[in-house]
């Protein structure tokens, strides 16, 4: 399959600088994009989210480019950008008997009710389930995926109100810390058996699940970490166990970069 790379330099779901600058970097790098989707600014009124109308009208222009790479029987692979972009990557295709392999140091499963940043970047994975704010919903449609068939790995940080309601969800998560003390070997055990059950998958590597101290350019690192070998193996791991048909890589900022995260993109 012809693989088709877009790039999504969006920060808005984010709100910190520097993530909007990812594509231009590893162009410079020599990376090639075969479809650049660009953030246009829309007028925006106080409420529960920053950003609403400027990433909604993103999103679903993103959303649509990815759809029709599938339907070219392309393979999207979707660069960012923040992680809000996952509400379109994921929504793009048929979920119905599809799964989601998130790779992440965090949990992403915000709603606007639960947030306390009110950063869009916090809530795909719960959009993606068909959980937040309507506007977000509407790009979704009813097009989600189901809860049980989520897998998250690296998490090592979650807010309270987060936490309570991905249990309430009934998601699974392998956390580092259950990595450090299980082992690496377990915890692909664990990714490769949940991944047999499914027929395909979309996988979402977000950079800050490795260690800072190894890939600094992120926009919300967190100590600790996968190193990028393991965080290749799990990638890996991922298109020879089942069918990816879509993948996104986000939240690389070379703002914070200082030539190591860029190197292992």
């Amino acid at each position: 399959m012809k693989l088709r790379r877009i790039g999504a330099p969006v920060n808005e779901g984010c709100d910190i600088h520097g993530s909007q600058l990812a594509i231009q970097s590893l162009q410079t790098r020599g990376l090639t994009f075969e479809t650049v989707v660009t953030v246009e600014k829309k007028n925006e009124s106080e409420g529960e989210i920053l950003h609403l109308n400027t990433l909604h009208d993103f999103l679903t222009r993103l959303k649509h480019e990815v759809t029709k790479t599938d339907q070219a029987g392309e393979f999207p692979l979707v660069y960012g950008g923040d992680h809000s972009l996952a509400i379109a990557t994921i929504a793009a295709l048929d979920n119905k008997n599809r799964g989601v392999l998130w790779i992440d140091a965090h949990g992403d499963c915000n709603t606007h009710l639960s947030s306390e940043s009110k950063r869009i970047h916090g809530m795909p994975l719960a959009v993606a389930q068909g959980y937040g704010h309507p506007k977000l919903l509407e790009i979704v449609g009813s097009n989600t995926v189901d809860s049980d068939k989520i897998l998250l790995v690296g998490i090592r940080s979650l807010d309270e109100k987060e936490e309570e309601l991905m249990k309430s969800w009934g998601l699974k998560w392998i956390t580092q810390d259950d990595i450090d003390i299980n082992g690496f070997e377990w915890t692909k055990d664990q990714v490769k058996s949940f991944l047999e059950a499914l027929d395909e998958i979309h996988l979402s590597f977000d950079v800050d699940s490795m260690d800072p101290s190894l890939c600094p350019g992120v926009s919300t690192p967190v100590g600790g970490g996968l190193t990028p070998d393991q965080a290749l193996d799990l990638v890996e791991l991922g298109f020879d166990s089942v069918h990816v048909s879509s993948m996104d890589i986000v939240e690389f900022n070379p703002v914070h970069d200082q030539g190591k995260t860029v190197e292992l993109i």
